[in-house]
């Protein structure tokens, strides 16, 4: 029986077995739920960019897996890189995997890829990214906001962008909401992204009761202010409207 290591990538397990070629080993690693969400959306034969890749497990596990052709991966950090260097090799991947310390896009051109991930930063990170970046427009974004997804929201729109499509993760104990993002006009929000409520995505009503306690969290920190401002007041209790409204719809679906 062949001997075998097991390591933790990212709350996921990679399986490798030394006396087997590399090529075996794309079956083998699996990634977290969170980042197998995002690589769901890379298309066959894609070139990839993976911004802020940390241990750039997604672009190896996507040449590993034969989907991608070719991928880039950035971090501002050289630890990261190295440990990504290192994982590359072992893997067999190096070759395909080009690996960039820049911020954001700042080394990279329009033609290294058809696809851009920018997964686990926050929203006004990912705004700076794209702001410093105007061709990426042409390509298809995968993006996965940690914090500030309204403020994320609004410049996409404002700058040509459209969410095409969005899925729920859960992992780690958080529900993450991901974005296909395109070229295009933005459909009016209302409260929901319009593709979640399509697909009647499972995890719709975790994440909407996660949103609403927020929600009612910050309408409380703004009504216990010196000098509240009840327009603004206003306003958080129409969405919190909204989303009670989408919270008890989506509990009759799953009725």
């Amino acid at each position: 029986m062949h001997s075998a290591e097991a390591l933790t990538i990212n709350g996921g397990e990679v399986l490798s077995d030394r006396n087997r070629p590399a090529g075996f080993l794309g079956v083998l690693m699996q990634l977290s739920n969170r980042l197998q969400r995002i690589a769901d959306f890379i298309r066959p034969g894609e070139r990839i960019i993976d911004v802020g890749t940390d241990h750039a497990y997604i672009p190896i596990w996507l040449l590993l897996n034969h989907t991608v052709r070719e991928a880039v991966a950035t971090d501002i950090r050289s630890g990261p890189l190295e440990r990504a260097r290192l994982d590359a090799e072992r893997y067999g991947v190096s070759s395909r995997l080009k690996l960039l310390q820049c911020d954001g896009l700042s080394l990279c051109s329009p033609g290294d890829a058809d696809a851009i991930i920018i997964a686990g930063m926050g929203g006004e990170t990912i705004i700076g990214i794209l702001s410093d970046a105007p061709w990426a427009r042409e390509k298809r974004l995968i993006l996965q906001p940690q914090t500030k997804q309204a403020e994320l929201r609004t410049f996409l729109a404002d700058n040509g962008y459209t969410i095409a499509d969005a899925v729920l993760s859960y992992d780690s104990g958080r529900v993450y909401l991901i974005w296909l993002v395109t070229a295009g006009d933005m459909p009016t929000f209302r409260g929901v992204d319009s593709a979640l409520l399509e697909h009647r995505d499972p995890l719709l009503r975790p994440y909407l009761d996660d949103q609403i306690k927020r929600l009612k969290k910050r309408i409380h920190g703004v009504e216990a202010a010196v000098h509240p401002d009840k327009l603004l007041c206003e306003t958080l209790r129409h969405e919190l409207k909204l989303l009670e409204d989408i919270y008890h719809e989506v509990i009759k679906w799953q009725a």
